[in-house]
Protein backbone atom coordinates (compact mmCIF):
# COMPACT_ATOMS: atom_id res chain seq x y z
CA UNK A 1 0.00 0.00 0.00
CA UNK A 2 3.18 2.03 0.46
CA UNK A 3 3.68 2.49 -3.29
CA UNK A 4 -0.26 3.83 -3.53
CA UNK A 5 -0.93 7.63 -4.27
CA UNK A 6 -3.37 9.35 -1.97
CA UNK A 7 -5.00 11.06 -5.30
CA UNK A 8 -5.78 8.04 -5.72
CA UNK A 9 -8.46 7.96 -2.64
CA UNK A 10 -9.12 11.69 -2.63
CA UNK A 11 -12.92 11.97 -1.96
CA UNK A 12 -13.27 8.56 0.50
CA UNK A 13 -13.34 9.16 4.37
CA UNK A 14 -10.83 6.77 5.97
CA UNK A 15 -12.88 4.74 7.53
CA UNK A 16 -14.39 3.65 3.97
CA UNK A 17 -10.81 3.29 3.19
CA UNK A 18 -10.21 0.37 6.16
CA UNK A 19 -13.10 -1.12 5.63
CA UNK A 20 -12.72 -1.77 1.95
CA UNK A 21 -9.12 -3.02 3.25
CA UNK A 22 -10.40 -5.45 5.47
CA UNK A 23 -12.40 -7.08 2.96
CA UNK A 24 -9.34 -7.57 0.97
CA UNK A 25 -7.65 -9.29 3.84
CA UNK A 26 -10.81 -11.50 5.02
CA UNK A 27 -10.55 -13.07 1.39
CA UNK A 28 -6.71 -13.45 1.27
CA UNK A 29 -7.17 -15.40 4.22
CA UNK A 30 -10.16 -16.96 2.57
CA UNK A 31 -8.11 -18.22 -0.34
CA UNK A 32 -4.91 -18.98 1.13
CA UNK A 33 -2.78 -15.96 -1.28
CA UNK A 34 0.00 -13.94 0.64
CA UNK A 35 0.69 -10.21 0.59
CA UNK A 36 1.68 -10.88 -2.98
CA UNK A 37 -1.32 -9.43 -4.36
CA UNK A 38 -1.85 -5.59 -4.46
CA UNK A 39 -5.37 -4.26 -3.69
CA UNK A 40 -6.08 -2.20 -7.41
CA UNK A 41 -8.85 -0.13 -8.61
CA UNK A 42 -10.41 0.84 -5.18
CA UNK A 43 -12.44 3.80 -6.40
CA UNK A 44 -14.20 1.91 -8.74
CA UNK A 45 -14.72 -0.96 -6.24
CA UNK A 46 -16.81 1.68 -3.63
CA UNK A 47 -17.58 3.47 -6.64
CA UNK A 48 -20.35 0.56 -7.59
CA UNK A 49 -22.49 -0.47 -5.13
CA UNK A 50 -23.62 -3.73 -7.03
CA UNK A 51 -20.37 -5.31 -6.72
CA UNK A 52 -19.69 -6.00 -3.16
CA UNK A 53 -16.24 -7.62 -3.46
CA UNK A 54 -13.20 -6.52 -4.57
CA UNK A 55 -11.40 -7.97 -8.16
CA UNK A 56 -7.76 -9.67 -7.26
CA UNK A 57 -5.15 -9.34 -9.68
CA UNK A 58 -2.17 -11.11 -9.76
CA UNK A 59 0.80 -9.28 -10.91
CA UNK A 60 3.80 -11.41 -9.81
CA UNK A 61 2.52 -15.40 -10.72
CA UNK A 62 -0.73 -14.86 -13.55
CA UNK A 63 -0.33 -18.62 -13.77
CA UNK A 64 -2.06 -18.82 -10.55
CA UNK A 65 -5.48 -17.55 -11.55
CA UNK A 66 -7.15 -18.91 -14.23
CA UNK A 67 -6.12 -18.40 -17.66
CA UNK A 68 -7.75 -17.39 -20.57
CA UNK A 69 -7.58 -20.94 -22.14
CA UNK A 70 -9.50 -22.33 -19.65
CA UNK A 71 -6.30 -24.20 -18.19
CA UNK A 72 -5.00 -23.53 -14.16
CA UNK A 73 -2.44 -24.91 -12.22
CA UNK A 74 -4.18 -27.14 -9.53
CA UNK A 75 -5.60 -30.51 -9.55
CA UNK A 76 -9.47 -30.54 -9.27
CA UNK A 77 -10.32 -34.17 -9.21
CA UNK A 78 -14.19 -33.09 -9.56
CA UNK A 79 -13.57 -31.19 -12.18
CA UNK A 80 -12.26 -34.49 -13.79
CA UNK A 81 -14.61 -36.11 -12.70
CA UNK A 82 -14.48 -39.77 -10.50
CA UNK A 83 -11.74 -41.80 -12.14
CA UNK A 84 -13.08 -45.46 -13.99
CA UNK A 85 -13.33 -48.57 -12.50
CA UNK A 86 -11.03 -51.36 -13.81
CA UNK A 87 -13.84 -54.13 -14.84
CA UNK A 88 -11.91 -56.31 -17.44
CA UNK A 89 -13.73 -58.92 -19.32
CA UNK A 90 -12.57 -61.63 -16.94
CA UNK A 91 -10.00 -62.13 -14.38
CA UNK A 92 -6.45 -60.94 -15.91
CA UNK A 93 -3.84 -63.33 -17.14
CA UNK A 94 -4.02 -66.74 -19.00
CA UNK A 95 -7.26 -67.84 -19.98
CA UNK A 96 -6.29 -71.64 -20.34
CA UNK A 97 -4.47 -72.92 -17.92
CA UNK A 98 -2.27 -76.00 -19.34
CA UNK A 99 -1.97 -78.71 -17.30
CA UNK A 100 1.40 -80.24 -15.86
CA UNK A 101 1.17 -82.79 -18.60
CA UNK A 102 1.39 -80.51 -21.44
CA UNK A 103 4.69 -79.32 -23.53
CA UNK A 104 5.94 -76.42 -24.76
CA UNK A 105 4.63 -76.88 -28.31
CA UNK A 106 1.02 -76.77 -26.72
CA UNK A 107 2.04 -73.31 -25.82
CA UNK A 108 2.62 -72.58 -29.23
CA UNK A 109 -0.32 -74.21 -30.59
CA UNK A 110 -2.85 -72.30 -28.44
CA UNK A 111 -2.51 -69.41 -31.42
CA UNK A 112 -1.65 -72.03 -34.35
CA UNK A 113 -3.95 -74.30 -35.05
CA UNK A 114 -3.54 -77.93 -36.48
CA UNK A 115 -6.88 -76.11 -38.27
CA UNK A 116 -6.08 -73.20 -39.25
CA UNK A 117 -2.54 -74.87 -39.97
CA UNK A 118 -4.20 -77.19 -42.66
CA UNK A 119 -6.58 -74.29 -44.11
CA UNK A 120 -2.97 -72.54 -45.22
CA UNK A 121 -2.16 -76.11 -46.88
CA UNK A 122 -5.18 -76.05 -48.45
CA UNK A 123 -4.80 -72.91 -49.61
CA UNK A 124 -1.19 -73.53 -50.60
CA UNK A 125 -2.20 -76.60 -52.43
CA UNK A 126 -4.77 -74.71 -54.36
CA UNK A 127 -1.98 -72.23 -55.59
CA UNK A 128 0.58 -74.22 -56.65
CA UNK A 129 -2.16 -76.31 -58.84
CA UNK A 130 -3.19 -73.15 -60.35
CA UNK A 131 -0.05 -72.17 -60.93
CA UNK A 132 0.74 -75.47 -63.09
CA UNK A 133 -2.35 -75.14 -65.23
CA UNK A 134 -1.54 -71.52 -66.15
CA UNK A 135 2.69 -71.48 -66.49
CA UNK A 136 3.44 -75.61 -67.04
CA UNK A 137 6.95 -74.60 -68.51
CA UNK A 138 7.51 -72.47 -65.28
CA UNK A 139 6.20 -74.88 -63.03
CA UNK A 140 7.99 -78.11 -64.49
CA UNK A 141 8.64 -80.08 -60.92
CA UNK A 142 6.02 -82.63 -59.76
CA UNK A 143 3.85 -81.35 -57.18
CA UNK A 144 2.49 -82.91 -53.93
CA UNK A 145 0.02 -81.28 -51.40
CA UNK A 146 2.12 -80.97 -47.99
CA UNK A 147 0.58 -83.31 -45.20
CA UNK A 148 0.16 -81.30 -41.80
CA UNK A 149 3.59 -82.98 -39.92
CA UNK A 150 5.17 -81.90 -43.03
CA UNK A 151 3.91 -78.48 -42.84
CA UNK A 152 5.12 -78.32 -38.94
CA UNK A 153 8.56 -79.46 -40.05
CA UNK A 154 8.77 -76.88 -42.59
CA UNK A 155 7.85 -73.91 -40.01
CA UNK A 156 10.33 -75.34 -37.15
CA UNK A 157 12.97 -75.11 -40.11
CA UNK A 158 12.27 -71.53 -40.35
CA UNK A 159 12.41 -71.23 -36.45
CA UNK A 160 16.09 -72.62 -36.52
CA UNK A 161 17.16 -70.45 -39.72
CA UNK A 162 16.02 -67.51 -37.65
CA UNK A 163 18.60 -68.72 -35.32
CA UNK A 164 21.24 -70.18 -37.08
CA UNK A 165 21.47 -67.24 -39.88
CA UNK A 166 23.09 -68.32 -42.64
CA UNK A 167 23.35 -65.84 -46.49
CA UNK A 168 20.85 -67.79 -48.24
CA UNK A 169 18.64 -70.64 -48.11
CA UNK A 170 20.46 -72.76 -50.10
CA UNK A 171 23.39 -72.92 -47.94
CA UNK A 172 21.39 -74.70 -45.16
CA UNK A 173 21.58 -77.76 -47.76
CA UNK A 174 25.46 -77.07 -48.87
CA UNK A 175 28.36 -79.49 -48.77
CA UNK A 176 31.01 -77.22 -47.67
CA UNK A 177 32.27 -75.07 -44.52
CA UNK A 178 28.67 -73.66 -44.20
CA UNK A 179 26.97 -77.45 -43.96
CA UNK A 180 24.26 -78.35 -41.13
CA UNK A 181 23.46 -81.57 -41.90
CA UNK A 182 20.29 -81.50 -39.73
CA UNK A 183 18.65 -79.43 -42.41
CA UNK A 184 19.32 -82.18 -45.05
CA UNK A 185 17.23 -85.08 -42.63
CA UNK A 186 14.09 -83.19 -42.11
CA UNK A 187 13.49 -81.54 -45.01
CA UNK A 188 14.67 -82.10 -49.09
CA UNK A 189 16.31 -78.56 -50.17
CA UNK A 190 14.28 -78.67 -53.50
CA UNK A 191 11.08 -79.37 -51.33
CA UNK A 192 11.57 -77.05 -49.02
CA UNK A 193 11.97 -74.17 -51.70
CA UNK A 194 9.22 -75.68 -53.32
CA UNK A 195 6.93 -75.27 -50.36
CA UNK A 196 8.35 -71.91 -50.15
CA UNK A 197 7.51 -70.72 -53.52
CA UNK A 198 3.77 -71.96 -53.38
CA UNK A 199 2.92 -70.84 -49.80
CA UNK A 200 -0.25 -68.84 -49.96
CA UNK A 201 -2.90 -67.46 -47.04
CA UNK A 202 -5.80 -66.62 -49.63
CA UNK A 203 -8.21 -68.85 -52.29
CA UNK A 204 -6.93 -68.09 -55.68
CA UNK A 205 -9.93 -68.85 -57.30
CA UNK A 206 -11.94 -66.29 -55.14
CA UNK A 207 -12.36 -63.45 -57.27
CA UNK A 208 -11.40 -59.98 -54.60
CA UNK A 209 -12.22 -56.44 -55.43
CA UNK A 210 -9.16 -54.61 -57.15
CA UNK A 211 -8.05 -51.23 -56.19
CA UNK A 212 -10.53 -48.37 -56.67
CA UNK A 213 -13.52 -50.50 -56.11
CA UNK A 214 -15.98 -50.83 -53.27
CA UNK A 215 -14.59 -53.00 -50.15
CA UNK A 216 -11.13 -52.69 -51.74
CA UNK A 217 -8.74 -54.37 -48.80
CA UNK A 218 -5.01 -54.21 -49.51
CA UNK A 219 -4.39 -56.38 -47.28
CA UNK A 220 -6.68 -59.21 -48.18
CA UNK A 221 -3.75 -61.44 -49.19
CA UNK A 222 -2.92 -62.17 -45.34
CA UNK A 223 -6.62 -60.88 -44.02
CA UNK A 224 -7.62 -64.58 -42.99
CA UNK A 225 -4.64 -65.72 -41.29
CA UNK A 226 -4.04 -62.00 -39.01
CA UNK A 227 -7.79 -62.32 -38.02
CA UNK A 228 -7.84 -65.86 -36.66
CA UNK A 229 -4.06 -65.00 -34.96
CA UNK A 230 -5.79 -62.16 -32.94
CA UNK A 231 -8.82 -63.84 -32.17
CA UNK A 232 -6.52 -65.89 -30.25
CA UNK A 233 -3.93 -63.16 -28.87
CA UNK A 234 -6.79 -61.49 -27.96
CA UNK A 235 -8.70 -64.56 -26.37
CA UNK A 236 -6.08 -66.46 -24.51
CA UNK A 237 -5.09 -63.92 -22.39
CA UNK A 238 -6.51 -60.53 -20.32
CA UNK A 239 -4.14 -57.92 -20.22
CA UNK A 240 -3.36 -56.09 -16.42
CA UNK A 241 -5.00 -52.31 -16.52
CA UNK A 242 -1.44 -50.65 -18.09
CA UNK A 243 -1.05 -51.25 -22.09
CA UNK A 244 0.55 -49.42 -24.45
CA UNK A 245 0.08 -48.70 -28.58
CA UNK A 246 2.48 -48.04 -30.57
CA UNK A 247 4.07 -49.17 -34.23
CA UNK A 248 6.80 -52.05 -35.48
CA UNK A 249 7.89 -52.53 -38.81
CA UNK A 250 8.15 -55.71 -41.10
CA UNK A 251 11.24 -55.71 -42.97
CA UNK A 252 10.48 -54.75 -46.66
CA UNK A 253 11.75 -53.33 -49.88
CA UNK A 254 9.78 -54.92 -52.67
CA UNK A 255 6.88 -53.44 -54.17
CA UNK A 256 4.26 -52.97 -52.86
CA UNK A 257 2.08 -50.12 -51.69
CA UNK A 258 1.93 -50.98 -48.38
CA UNK A 259 5.41 -49.95 -47.80
CA UNK A 260 6.46 -46.92 -45.33
CA UNK A 261 10.02 -45.36 -45.31
CA UNK A 262 10.72 -44.37 -41.60
CA UNK A 263 14.14 -43.10 -41.45
CA UNK A 264 14.52 -42.26 -37.61
CA UNK A 265 13.50 -46.41 -36.94
CA UNK A 266 16.39 -48.87 -36.76
CA UNK A 267 14.24 -50.55 -40.08
CA UNK A 268 13.83 -47.99 -42.63
CA UNK A 269 12.18 -49.64 -45.47
CA UNK A 270 9.32 -52.22 -44.54
CA UNK A 271 5.36 -52.51 -43.69
CA UNK A 272 4.31 -50.99 -40.52
CA UNK A 273 2.49 -52.77 -38.08
CA UNK A 274 0.05 -50.64 -35.51
CA UNK A 275 -0.25 -53.03 -32.20
CA UNK A 276 -1.14 -52.79 -28.62
CA UNK A 277 0.61 -55.16 -25.49
CA UNK A 278 0.83 -55.46 -22.08
CA UNK A 279 3.24 -52.61 -20.46
CA UNK A 280 4.52 -55.06 -18.24
CA UNK A 281 5.12 -58.51 -20.35
CA UNK A 282 4.86 -56.72 -23.95
CA UNK A 283 2.48 -59.90 -24.42
CA UNK A 284 0.93 -58.27 -27.75
CA UNK A 285 -3.31 -58.57 -27.76
CA UNK A 286 -4.10 -57.18 -31.33
CA UNK A 287 -1.71 -55.95 -34.13
CA UNK A 288 -3.17 -54.71 -37.66
CA UNK A 289 -1.24 -53.66 -40.92
CA UNK A 290 -1.35 -49.76 -41.62
CA UNK A 291 -2.82 -49.53 -45.14
CA UNK A 292 -1.45 -45.69 -45.88
CA UNK A 293 -4.04 -42.82 -47.08
CA UNK A 294 -7.08 -45.21 -47.14
CA UNK A 295 -7.26 -45.18 -43.29
CA UNK A 296 -7.32 -41.60 -42.38
CA UNK A 297 -10.82 -40.94 -41.04
CA UNK A 298 -12.23 -37.82 -40.47
CA UNK A 299 -11.43 -37.95 -37.23
CA UNK A 300 -7.91 -38.47 -37.57
CA UNK A 301 -5.51 -41.30 -38.20
CA UNK A 302 -4.16 -41.36 -35.18
CA UNK A 303 -7.44 -41.26 -33.53
CA UNK A 304 -8.60 -44.14 -35.64
CA UNK A 305 -5.49 -46.12 -34.99
CA UNK A 306 -5.76 -46.19 -30.86
CA UNK A 307 -9.56 -46.70 -31.00
CA UNK A 308 -9.14 -49.64 -33.15
CA UNK A 309 -6.69 -51.18 -31.29
CA UNK A 310 -8.69 -50.92 -28.01
CA UNK A 311 -11.37 -52.43 -29.75
CA UNK A 312 -9.88 -54.95 -31.79
CA UNK A 313 -8.19 -55.87 -28.53
CA UNK A 314 -11.59 -56.12 -26.79
CA UNK A 315 -10.48 -53.63 -23.99
CA UNK A 316 -12.63 -50.71 -24.60
CA UNK A 317 -15.24 -49.47 -21.97
CA UNK A 318 -13.44 -51.43 -19.26
CA UNK A 319 -11.19 -49.10 -17.48
CA UNK A 320 -7.52 -49.58 -18.95
CA UNK A 321 -4.99 -47.08 -18.73
CA UNK A 322 -2.70 -46.61 -22.38
CA UNK A 323 -0.20 -45.06 -23.16
CA UNK A 324 1.05 -43.87 -26.09
CA UNK A 325 3.89 -41.25 -27.68
CA UNK A 326 3.75 -38.30 -29.23
CA UNK A 327 2.63 -39.48 -32.57
CA UNK A 328 -1.36 -39.95 -31.40
CA UNK A 329 -1.79 -38.07 -28.25
CA UNK A 330 -3.77 -35.16 -28.33
CA UNK A 331 -6.08 -32.84 -25.91
CA UNK A 332 -9.36 -34.35 -28.35
CA UNK A 333 -8.54 -38.09 -28.54
CA UNK A 334 -7.80 -38.29 -24.48
CA UNK A 335 -11.07 -36.67 -23.86
CA UNK A 336 -12.89 -38.68 -25.97
CA UNK A 337 -11.20 -41.47 -24.81
CA UNK A 338 -12.14 -40.65 -21.38
CA UNK A 339 -15.79 -39.14 -21.62
CA UNK A 340 -17.00 -42.58 -24.64
CA UNK A 341 -14.64 -45.29 -23.92
CA UNK A 342 -13.78 -45.23 -20.26
CA UNK A 343 -10.13 -45.45 -20.85
CA UNK A 344 -7.23 -43.72 -18.93
CA UNK A 345 -4.84 -41.67 -21.66
CA UNK A 346 -1.02 -40.79 -21.22
CA UNK A 347 1.33 -39.84 -23.32
CA UNK A 348 4.04 -37.35 -24.50
CA UNK A 349 2.66 -34.55 -26.94
CA UNK A 350 3.90 -31.95 -29.56
CA UNK A 351 3.46 -28.59 -28.46
CA UNK A 352 1.46 -27.68 -31.80
CA UNK A 353 -1.77 -29.77 -31.37
CA UNK A 354 -4.46 -27.70 -30.32
CA UNK A 355 -6.13 -27.15 -27.64
CA UNK A 356 -2.66 -27.28 -24.88
CA UNK A 357 -2.09 -24.39 -22.12
CA UNK A 358 -0.52 -22.00 -24.56
CA UNK A 359 1.89 -20.69 -21.60
CA UNK A 360 3.45 -24.49 -21.15
CA UNK A 361 4.33 -25.63 -24.10
CA UNK A 362 6.72 -23.42 -25.38
CA UNK A 363 10.06 -23.49 -26.47
CA UNK A 364 11.00 -21.68 -23.08
CA UNK A 365 8.06 -22.04 -20.63
CA UNK A 366 8.17 -19.45 -17.53
CA UNK A 367 9.72 -21.08 -14.31
CA UNK A 368 11.61 -24.10 -15.98
CA UNK A 369 15.14 -23.32 -16.07
CA UNK A 370 17.21 -26.30 -14.36
CA UNK A 371 17.12 -29.79 -14.64
CA UNK A 372 14.09 -31.19 -12.10
CA UNK A 373 11.83 -27.84 -12.49
CA UNK A 374 8.54 -28.91 -13.88
CA UNK A 375 4.93 -27.04 -13.97
CA UNK A 376 1.72 -28.20 -14.02
CA UNK A 377 -1.89 -27.47 -15.55
CA UNK A 378 -5.10 -28.71 -15.91
CA UNK A 379 -8.75 -27.91 -17.54
CA UNK A 380 -11.41 -30.72 -17.29
CA UNK A 381 -9.97 -34.43 -17.21
CA UNK A 382 -6.43 -33.60 -19.07
CA UNK A 383 -4.17 -32.99 -17.06
CA UNK A 384 -0.76 -31.48 -18.85
CA UNK A 385 2.45 -30.97 -17.05
CA UNK A 386 6.43 -30.15 -18.60
CA UNK A 387 9.56 -31.23 -17.05
CA UNK A 388 13.05 -30.83 -17.85
CA UNK A 389 15.48 -33.62 -18.12
CA UNK A 390 17.75 -33.35 -20.63
CA UNK A 391 15.31 -31.18 -22.77
CA UNK A 392 11.55 -30.10 -21.71
CA UNK A 393 9.22 -32.98 -21.07
CA UNK A 394 5.93 -32.17 -22.44
CA UNK A 395 3.05 -35.18 -21.20
CA UNK A 396 -0.47 -35.19 -20.91
CA UNK A 397 -2.72 -37.22 -18.90
CA UNK A 398 -6.39 -38.56 -18.03
CA UNK A 399 -4.79 -40.81 -15.29
CA UNK A 400 -2.48 -38.60 -13.19
CA UNK A 401 -2.77 -35.66 -11.23
CA UNK A 402 -0.27 -33.18 -10.04
CA UNK A 403 2.04 -35.64 -7.50
CA UNK A 404 5.78 -35.75 -7.80
CA UNK A 405 7.98 -38.74 -6.99
CA UNK A 406 11.72 -39.24 -7.38
CA UNK A 407 13.72 -40.20 -10.01
CA UNK A 408 17.47 -40.83 -10.64
CA UNK A 409 19.90 -39.46 -12.86
CA UNK A 410 23.88 -38.91 -13.40
CA UNK A 411 24.95 -35.57 -13.52
CA UNK A 412 28.21 -33.50 -14.24
CA UNK A 413 29.46 -31.83 -11.34
CA UNK A 414 32.70 -30.48 -11.65
CA UNK A 415 33.99 -32.59 -14.25
CA UNK A 416 32.88 -35.55 -12.32
CA UNK A 417 29.71 -37.64 -12.92
CA UNK A 418 27.53 -38.15 -9.94
CA UNK A 419 23.70 -39.71 -9.43
CA UNK A 420 21.37 -37.27 -7.63
CA UNK A 421 17.56 -37.63 -7.20
CA UNK A 422 15.37 -35.29 -9.34
CA UNK A 423 11.98 -34.46 -8.59
CA UNK A 424 9.99 -35.63 -11.23
CA UNK A 425 6.04 -35.48 -12.08
CA UNK A 426 4.55 -38.54 -11.29
CA UNK A 427 2.72 -38.86 -15.32
CA UNK A 428 5.90 -38.40 -16.90
CA UNK A 429 8.02 -41.46 -14.22
CA UNK A 430 4.60 -43.50 -15.23
CA UNK A 431 5.16 -42.99 -18.96
CA UNK A 432 8.72 -44.10 -19.14
CA UNK A 433 7.76 -47.01 -16.85
CA UNK A 434 4.92 -48.19 -19.13
CA UNK A 435 5.03 -47.10 -22.65
CA UNK A 436 7.55 -50.00 -23.39
CA UNK A 437 4.99 -52.85 -24.39
CA UNK A 438 5.10 -52.77 -27.57
CA UNK A 439 9.04 -52.35 -28.15
CA UNK A 440 9.47 -55.51 -25.94
CA UNK A 441 8.15 -57.49 -27.87
CA UNK A 442 9.46 -56.51 -30.57
CA UNK A 443 12.90 -56.57 -29.49
CA UNK A 444 12.36 -60.32 -28.51
CA UNK A 445 11.23 -60.53 -32.20
CA UNK A 446 14.39 -59.25 -33.65
CA UNK A 447 16.59 -61.82 -31.89
CA UNK A 448 15.77 -64.83 -33.90
CA UNK A 449 13.28 -63.35 -36.64
CA UNK A 450 13.26 -65.95 -40.01
CA UNK A 451 13.90 -62.67 -42.54
CA UNK A 452 15.72 -64.26 -45.73
CA UNK A 453 15.18 -62.70 -48.99
CA UNK A 454 11.49 -62.87 -50.94
CA UNK A 455 9.39 -60.83 -53.12
CA UNK A 456 6.45 -61.78 -51.59
CA UNK A 457 5.27 -59.78 -48.74
CA UNK A 458 2.72 -61.86 -47.73
CA UNK A 459 5.13 -64.46 -46.32
CA UNK A 460 7.06 -61.78 -44.57
CA UNK A 461 4.28 -60.77 -42.81
CA UNK A 462 3.19 -64.23 -41.98
CA UNK A 463 6.83 -65.18 -40.63
CA UNK A 464 6.48 -61.95 -38.37
CA UNK A 465 3.18 -63.26 -37.08
CA UNK A 466 4.51 -66.35 -36.29
CA UNK A 467 7.29 -64.70 -34.24
CA UNK A 468 5.04 -62.58 -32.78
CA UNK A 469 2.82 -65.93 -31.42
CA UNK A 470 6.08 -67.48 -30.50
CA UNK A 471 7.02 -64.66 -27.81
CA UNK A 472 3.49 -64.92 -26.88
CA UNK A 473 3.12 -68.56 -25.70
CA UNK A 474 6.44 -68.00 -24.16
CA UNK A 475 5.05 -65.36 -21.89
CA UNK A 476 2.34 -68.44 -21.18
CA UNK A 477 4.64 -70.49 -20.31
CA UNK A 478 6.64 -68.32 -17.82
CA UNK A 479 3.06 -67.25 -16.17
CA UNK A 480 1.60 -70.79 -16.40
CA UNK A 481 1.14 -72.17 -12.20
CA UNK A 482 2.41 -76.03 -13.68
CA UNK A 483 5.40 -75.14 -15.32
CA UNK A 484 7.10 -73.15 -12.56
CA UNK A 485 10.31 -75.27 -13.00
CA UNK A 486 10.13 -73.88 -17.05
CA UNK A 487 10.38 -69.77 -15.79
CA UNK A 488 14.48 -69.39 -15.89
CA UNK A 489 14.47 -71.14 -19.77
CA UNK A 490 15.78 -68.31 -21.71
CA UNK A 491 14.17 -67.45 -25.32
CA UNK A 492 16.46 -68.86 -27.39
CA UNK A 493 16.09 -72.30 -25.21
CA UNK A 494 12.16 -71.80 -25.62
CA UNK A 495 12.73 -70.98 -29.81
CA UNK A 496 14.65 -74.27 -30.21
CA UNK A 497 12.46 -75.93 -28.01
CA UNK A 498 9.34 -75.07 -30.00
CA UNK A 499 11.37 -75.45 -33.36
CA UNK A 500 12.73 -79.58 -33.04
CA UNK A 501 9.32 -79.94 -31.61
CA UNK A 502 7.38 -78.55 -34.17
CA UNK A 503 9.38 -81.01 -36.54
CA UNK A 504 8.78 -83.94 -33.79
CA UNK A 505 11.57 -86.52 -35.94
CA UNK A 506 9.50 -85.83 -39.27
CA UNK A 507 12.85 -86.73 -42.06
CA UNK A 508 13.09 -87.28 -45.35
CA UNK A 509 13.78 -90.62 -45.31
CA UNK A 510 11.06 -91.98 -43.50
CA UNK A 511 8.29 -90.22 -45.40
CA UNK A 512 9.81 -90.40 -49.11
CA UNK A 513 9.69 -87.06 -49.40
CA UNK A 514 12.12 -84.30 -51.14
CA UNK A 515 14.83 -85.08 -53.40
CA UNK A 516 14.39 -88.50 -55.10
CA UNK A 517 18.23 -88.60 -55.26
CA UNK A 518 18.28 -89.15 -51.35
CA UNK A 519 16.29 -91.99 -51.79
CA UNK A 520 17.76 -95.64 -50.51
CA UNK A 521 18.06 -97.83 -53.40
CA UNK A 522 16.34 -100.62 -51.82
CA UNK A 523 13.28 -97.70 -52.02
CA UNK A 524 13.67 -97.25 -55.81
CA UNK A 525 13.88 -101.11 -56.34
CA UNK A 526 11.72 -103.07 -53.87
CA UNK A 527 8.16 -100.59 -53.33
CA UNK A 528 5.50 -100.07 -55.41
CA UNK A 529 5.70 -97.84 -57.89
CA UNK A 530 3.00 -96.60 -60.45
CA UNK A 531 3.44 -94.37 -63.69
CA UNK A 532 1.46 -91.29 -63.71
CA UNK A 533 1.05 -88.16 -66.19
CA UNK A 534 3.15 -85.37 -64.35
CA UNK A 535 1.42 -82.62 -66.44
CA UNK A 536 4.56 -81.27 -67.82
CA UNK A 537 7.18 -82.16 -70.15
CA UNK A 538 10.81 -82.50 -69.55
CA UNK A 539 13.96 -84.75 -69.82
CA UNK A 540 13.77 -88.58 -69.41
CA UNK A 541 15.78 -89.28 -66.14
CA UNK A 542 17.65 -92.09 -67.16
CA UNK A 543 17.71 -90.98 -70.67
CA UNK A 544 19.75 -87.83 -69.22
CA UNK A 545 21.92 -89.88 -67.10
CA UNK A 546 23.08 -92.28 -69.76
CA UNK A 547 23.76 -89.27 -72.00
CA UNK A 548 25.80 -87.63 -69.77
CA UNK A 549 27.72 -91.19 -68.97
CA UNK A 550 28.08 -91.72 -72.74
CA UNK A 551 26.12 -94.87 -72.07
CA UNK A 552 23.76 -93.55 -74.99
CA UNK A 553 23.91 -91.10 -77.60
CA UNK A 554 20.12 -89.65 -77.58
CA UNK A 555 17.94 -88.01 -74.75
CA UNK A 556 13.97 -87.83 -74.69
CA UNK A 557 11.60 -85.85 -73.17
CA UNK A 558 8.70 -87.00 -72.22
CA UNK A 559 5.29 -86.03 -69.63
CA UNK A 560 5.48 -89.40 -67.92
CA UNK A 561 7.02 -91.11 -65.08
CA UNK A 562 6.65 -91.84 -61.27
CA UNK A 563 4.73 -89.47 -58.56
CA UNK A 564 6.14 -91.70 -55.93
CA UNK A 565 9.69 -91.05 -57.23
CA UNK A 566 8.87 -87.21 -58.97
CA UNK A 567 11.23 -88.29 -61.81
CA UNK A 568 9.89 -88.24 -65.52
CA UNK A 569 10.56 -91.57 -67.38
CA UNK A 570 10.36 -92.81 -70.76
CA UNK A 571 7.08 -95.44 -70.82
CA UNK A 572 8.11 -98.19 -70.70
CA UNK A 573 11.55 -99.20 -71.01
CA UNK A 574 13.52 -96.05 -68.77
CA UNK A 575 10.74 -97.03 -66.16
CA UNK A 576 10.95 -99.88 -66.05
CA UNK A 577 14.77 -100.09 -66.15
CA UNK A 578 14.66 -97.30 -63.23
CA UNK A 579 12.67 -99.57 -60.56
CA UNK A 580 14.41 -102.90 -61.44
CA UNK A 581 18.19 -102.32 -62.24
CA UNK A 582 20.46 -101.25 -59.52
CA UNK A 583 22.78 -99.06 -61.48
CA UNK A 584 20.55 -97.66 -64.29
CA UNK A 585 22.97 -95.32 -65.74
CA UNK A 586 25.04 -97.46 -67.22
Amino acid sequence: MSDTSEDEFEGFSAGEIELACQRYQVQLAQNGIGDDFLISDVESELSDDNNDEPQLVDVNNAGDAPNNDGWHQEFDIYERGLPHLFQPRNTTGPQNILGPEKDIIDFFQLFLSDHLLQQIIEKTDSYAKMQKDLNPDLHKSAWSCPSLPEMKAFIGLTFLMGIDVKPDLKSYWSKDCLETPYFATVLARDRFMQIMRYLHFTDPHQRVPQRGEPNYDSTYKVRYFMDALNQQMRDQYIPKRNVSIDECMIPYKGRVALKQYMPAKPTKWGIKLWALAESDTGYMSFCKIYQGKTDRTHVGLASTVVISCLEGANLSRQGYHVYMDNYFSSPELFTNLFENLDTGACGTVRQNRRGLPQDLMTKKPVGITQRGDSQFRQKGAISATVWKDKKNVSVISTIHDNSLTEVSRIVQQEGQFQRQQLQCPKMVADYTSHMGGVDRCDQYIQYYFFCHKTNKWPKRVFFKMLEIIKFNAYRLLQMSPNHQQTTSMTYLDFSKSVATQLIAGYTTRDNRRGRPSNLPVEVRLTHRHLPADLGNKTWCHVCWHRVANDTQEKRRQTKYGCVECSKHLCMPHCFTVYHSVRNYTS
